[in-house]
């Protein structure tokens, strides 16, 4: 944690040193996402910049002063040797030990799953948070990206890396710069998730949870979209190899157990860094080291102030990383995030099941009833199976992991009193479908022992084939008319603003519940290189006008003074003021 430590403080300190704090209040200042709202008052001054600079300086000189301290000592030749678990071939040992026609349905559901990938990051437009983002946090710079946070929810780290895309392909647009790299760590992830699944289930059990999970839309779209889930959903992963390796009963050794703990700390510093929810799995992975350590009659203690510095590690790294935020937009921005509000009491009971989980659980699985159905049926069996199922002890360490992301995130979110969004509840729909694997592989071995026998059958590999191309087809049918309306809906959208273009507006009033569209107009100014259009809240209309509800969606503004006919474009739901040159 020492090196995280030393590359966080080290880096941000480069890159707030060579940003003079005029040159970051200028920016702050600049951004009113599109729309002419004033300017949001944020707690920098040039003493919290200081400040910033100086902790980071200290930081950085007392992680290198220990590190130092400690010894920088090469490796020795018998542990170079055993990096060879960095390779690939390692890590796909599972999926190169398979039978013929495993491999064959195996690489079938790969492919399949890559090409779904690759449609959805061609072909879903870009989201209003992937442009928000774009144009108001990564277009301004490294130094804005990482400290500017009141809105929208920036996530840090794949901003950073969306702009040094931004930097290397200056000319490639918004679309390659926000989304190759998450679609590139997507399809790397879909045969290394596999193969962590098929190191301790059987081919079924994997590839029924895997393949389930690959072909959900919702998880497809956030692998390829240019926010954080992608990269949590990895870290998640990483986290989870590092911690059945540190579960396992027989000893790794030094090294494999330095080793181990190396990618837990990088995995969690990785997922908070690039979301905060990532928080939700984070804690799932520590309550079950926690719960394991304490059953082990040896190196109990070693294992668990192992954890704690670890977590003491992974908290002071994190807390480095989001001191530019604090110091920048306060620490309000991270604790008051706007999308999780939380909800008083007697309205957040009375909403939270019929109008929360059976919401959430339909975004995810696509069913409000038997979604939720399924998530009850599987909290209920999942403890039974783990505990009497005829499973290997592989399977039950994972299985009992999975069961942790599965139920844990909701006593979390009842006790805050907030709706968390589905997208941050992905790592729920996989375990979801891992618990239902070890479900079905517990029941399997209890009712025919000679389950475990290899290859699968042929008539097996039709059935699995047939399900997962079944739930497939099913899920990306109903997905497919989404994205043909949020395509119609940019179409609109464009149509709207070469329209308000061609005429040259002094005024454009929007409302505040289409702020959206002002977010999308700005972008295409900017894409464009012409000039944005003059927009303005409806709320905040200037003195001599008054504004009063026309029919339907439309609404009319009333001058004053007569200024002429006032135009009203009833697709975009705005109205287009006409002014005299005087008029302000």
């Amino acid at each position: 944690m020492l090196w995280l430590l030393l590359l966080a403080s080290l880096g941000l300190l480069v890159l707030y040193s060579l940003t003079s704090y005029s040159a970051l209040a200028a920016l702050c200042k600049e951004i009113n996402y599109g729309l002419d709202t004033g300017m949001v008052i944020l707690p920098l001054t040039p003493a919290r910049y200081a400040a910033l600079r100086v902790g980071l300086g200290v930081v950085g000189a007392v992680s290198l002063g220990l590190l130092l301290g400690s010894g920088l000592r090469r490796m020795p030749p018998q542990q170079r040797a055993r990096r060879a678990w960095w390779l690939p071939g390692a890590w796909l040992h599972p999926l190169l030990r398979l039978g013929q026609g495993e491999r064959w349905l195996a690489g079938g559901l790969l492919l399949a799953a890559a090409g779904v990938h690759l449609w959805f990051a061609l072909s879903y437009p870009l989201t209003l948070d992937e442009i928000a983002s774009y144009d108001y946090s990564v277009l301004p710079g490294a130094a804005l990206t990482a400290s500017y946070y009141p809105f929208p929810n920036n996530h840090l780290l794949p901003n950073l890396l969306v702009g040094l895309v931004h930097q290397l392909l200056p000319g490639a647009g918004a679309l390659v710069a926000l989304r190759l790299l998450p679609t590139l760590l997507g399809l790397a992830l879909l045969p290394l998730g596999y193969a962590l699944l098929l190191r301790n289930l059987r081919f079924v059990a994997a590839t029924l949870g895997w393949g389930l999970f690959s072909l959900s839309p919702l998880p497809v779209f956030y692998a390829v979209a240019g926010r954080g889930y992608g990269w949590a959903l990895a870290a998640l992963l990483a986290g989870l190899w590092a911690s059945l390796e540190l579960l396992r009963p027989a000893g790794l050794g030094r090294a494999g157990r330095q080793r181990a703990w190396a990618v837990f700390g990088l995995s969690a510093v990785v997922g908070l860094y690039a979301v905060p929810t990532h928080l939700y799995g984070l804690l799932g992975l520590g309550l079950s080291l926690l719960v394991g350590f304490a059953r082990w009659p040896r190196r109990r203690w070693l294992s668990l102030l192992h954890l704690a510095a670890m977590a003491a590690g992974v908290g002071l790294v994190v807390a480095v990383l989001y001191a530019p935020v604090v110091a920048v937009s306060g620490w309000p921005a991270l604790v008051a995030n706007p999308y999780v509000t939380r909800v008083p009491l007697p309205e957040f009971w009375a909403k939270v099941g019929p109008y929360y989980l059976l919401g959430t659980a339909s975004e995810l699985l696509g069913r409000r009833e038997v979604s939720a159905a399924v998530f009850g049926l599987l909290a209920v069996l999942g403890p039974v199976a783990l505990r009497w199922g005829k499973l290997p002890e592989g399977a039950r360490r994972l299985g009992w992991l999975a069961y942790a992301q599965l139920v844990l995130w909701l006593p979390l979110l009842l006790a805050q009193r907030v709706y968390a969004p589905a997208r941050t509840l992905l790592a729920v729909l996989l375990f979801l479908f891992v618990v239902g694997g070890v479900v079905l592989q517990a029941a399997a071995s209890r009712l025919r022992p000679a389950f475990t026998a290899r290859p699968t059958t042929p008539a097996g590999l039709l059935a699995l084939a047939l399900v997962l191309g079944g739930y497939g087809a099913y899920r990306l049918h109903r997905e497919q008319a989404i994205m043909a309306q949020q395509q119609q809906t940019q179409v609109l959208l464009r149509r709207s603003y070469t329209w308000l273009q061609s005429r040259q507006p002094s005024r454009v009033w929007i409302r505040d519940s289409e702020r959206a569209y002002a977010i999308f107009w700005h972008h295409y100014a900017l894409d464009a290189g012409q000039r944005p259009l003059p927009l303005v809240l409806r709320e905040a209309g200037p003195a001599g006008h008054s504004i009063s509800a026309g029919p339907g969606p439309q609404y009319e503004v009333l001058p004053v003074r007569p200024a002429g006919r006032t135009a009203v474009y009833a697709d975009a739901q705005l109205v287009l003021v006409p002014t005299t040159p005087t008029a302000h």
